[in-house]
């Protein structure tokens, strides 16, 4: 009885000591809750058919026969793009459209080879000589199929493989919609009478106008198609942004200790304390991120993994990096600053971050997120942190890529560090 006691005791102070800390008691109902509508609706975003959702395309239609015209004309009416072959009333070149994909305005284009119509007409020549052959009627002139009049599919280098495989198969569609109509029409005509051919040969022999997929980085052969290009700085970004947990906690147990009180009372000494504080944990962060890239660069080509590739400018790293840190240590500053206790600070630290990286593009491309969401990522610093990172290693950007994500950062880092410099004076005149 004398144990049932202590534990029925036990149970009742504990009760007491949450009911009291009422914040505390909500953000541990609150926060899960906003962290399952938020990742709802972010994680829905891979699993909507992609039919459902339509991305400009670039088109740059070098073809002046009828096949260029055939698929620009069924890219048009499409529920799954939004055709764009002009620019500022110019029409889309090769080098404009790989320009506009490299710097992220567009994300995906193609690319119509001069020759793709008259490649078009030797595959129905071949395909109705083959035809031909079963009842020995006479054949046409043909030659080899070339593999350099096909579709050049291109990216903007940020996109992730499982959005450019369902892009291919969606184009793939269309072309190939378009390349067969023309050349049953065609087979048609030559044979003055309809016919039908089997769908395997006609696939075999109209291979030279099939859609693939081409490198649009030329400058560096470093391929950026894999899974660490994309995972190993998106998730060491996330990582640094979880500082917020020791760091807060460290601000709340020096404040229930008094020693916080005491550096508050002497003048001046809480704003060099502060700096010193975000200084070290600046430094814990970029140790971080250097240790994962030297993860991505050493230890997971061990796995059979490809190695990291840190684009063509990887000294312009540095910065943004810098920034990306010195934001996630005031974020935690503002934290450990604003809450009053561990049971408030530490789970809206942690779940926020989780929050701000499937906002940022961390778990999703954020391309693929609602329009809604897609405006509310900016507030995000962790969409600002990975696009400065991208730009460098996977769009092989210079110094000018990184000078608006760092500027953002570092703003957002002097407001959250003025922040918490506020609330801590109002603690303090208020006692």
């Amino acid at each position: 009885m004398h144990s049932m006691g202590a534990i029925i005791a036990t149970v009742k102070k504990e009760w007491l000591l949450l009911r009291r800390d009422v914040a505390g008691l909500l953000m541990l109902l609150l926060m899960p809750a906003a962290l399952i509508v938020i990742m709802a609706l972010v994680q829905d975003a891979p699993f909507k058919d992609f039919q459902n959702i339509r991305f400009d395309l670039l088109v740059a239609n070098n073809d002046e026969g009828s096949l260029g015209k055939e698929i620009a004309g069924k890219l048009k009416n499409s529920r799954n793009f939004r055709m764009i072959d002009s620019i500022g009333g110019q029409p889309v070149t090769n080098e404009v459209l790989m320009n506009s994909l490299q710097a992220g305005t567009y994300k995906v284009g193609i690319v119509i080879p001069k020759g793709a119509s008259n490649e078009l007409a030797n595959s129905a020549n071949r395909l109705a000589n083959t035809i031909a052959e079963s009842i020995g009627a006479g054949t046409l002139p043909t030659r080899e199929p070339r593999d350099s009049v096909a579709i050049k599919l291109y990216f903007d280098p940020v996109s992730r493989p499982t959005f450019r495989m369902a892009i291919l198969a969606a184009l793939e569609k269309y072309v190939t919609a378009a390349s067969s109509q023309m050349l049953v029409a065609r087979i048609s005509k030559l044979a003055g009478a309809p016919v039908a051919a089997d769908s395997q040969k006609m696939e075999q022999i109209g291979g030279g106008i099939a859609v693939r997929e081409a490198m649009l980085n030329r400058a560096n052969d470093v391929p950026k198609i894999n899974s660490v290009q994309h995972n190993v700085p998106a998730w060491a970004i996330f990582g640094m942004f979880f500082i917020v947990v020791p760091l807060s906690g460290q601000i709340l147990k020096e404040r229930e200790e008094g020693s916080s009180l005491r550096i508050q009372l002497i003048p001046g000494a809480e704003q060099w304390t502060a700096i010193g504080r975000i200084g070290f944990y600046t430094l814990v962060c970029c140790v971080q991120f250097i240790l994962m890239c030297a993860v991505g660069l050493w230890l997971l080509p061990l796995f059979g993994l490809p190695s990291l590739s840190l684009g063509l400018h990887p000294a312009a790293l540095l910065p943004i990096i810098v920034a990306t840190s010195v934001c996630a240590t005031a974020y935690g500053y503002f934290i450990g600053s604003i809450f009053r206790t561990g049971a408030q600070a530490l789970p809206f630290g942690a779940i926020s971050i989780v929050i701000l990286s499937a906002l940022g593009g961390i778990w999703v491309p954020i391309d693929l997120l609602p329009r809604s969401l897609q405006i509310v990522a900016n507030i995000s610093p962790l969409h600002w942190a990975l696009k400065g990172v991208q730009n460098i290693i996977l769009r092989d950007a210079s110094w000018g890529s990184i000078v608006l994500p760092s500027l953002i950062l570092l703003g957002l880092a002097f407001l959250l560090g003025l922040v918490a410099l506020k609330m801590n004076r109002a603690r303090i005149n208020s006692l």
